[in-house]
């Protein structure tokens, strides 16, 4: 399968890209090596080899699910101006321009 450089216009116009007649002849081309090298690629017997989640053998080691942080909202409550129902009120500051 290949692509023709007016092919490539065609989507690329549907893309909303710009590009000239020299661009575009040369994208084609990278656009024909990529369809020939995922054509050799759909060749190889792949049967027999089984499916990696990760190429590396080794297991992540993860940290214990604990609090490190206490619960401050009560002295930050303290220092902000304005607070309310759990949330810090702040002046208007961006109109909304109606």
């Amino acid at each position: 399968m290949t692509i023709s450089s007016k092919e490539l216009q065609a989507i690329a116009e549907l893309a909303y890209l710009d590009s000239d007649g020299e661009e575009s002849l040369s994208l084609a081309q990278e656009v024909n090596g990529i369809i020939d090298f995922v054509a050799e690629l759909r060749q190889v017997d792949t049967r027999h080899v089984a499916p990696l989640f990760h190429p590396y053998a080794l297991h992540q080691r993860l940290r214990d699910d604990e609090i490190t942080e206490r619960n401050c909202v009560d002295e930050l409550e303290q220092l902000a101006p304005l607070f309310e129902e759990g949330f810090y009120l702040v002046p208007k500051v961006i109109d909304s321009g109606t």
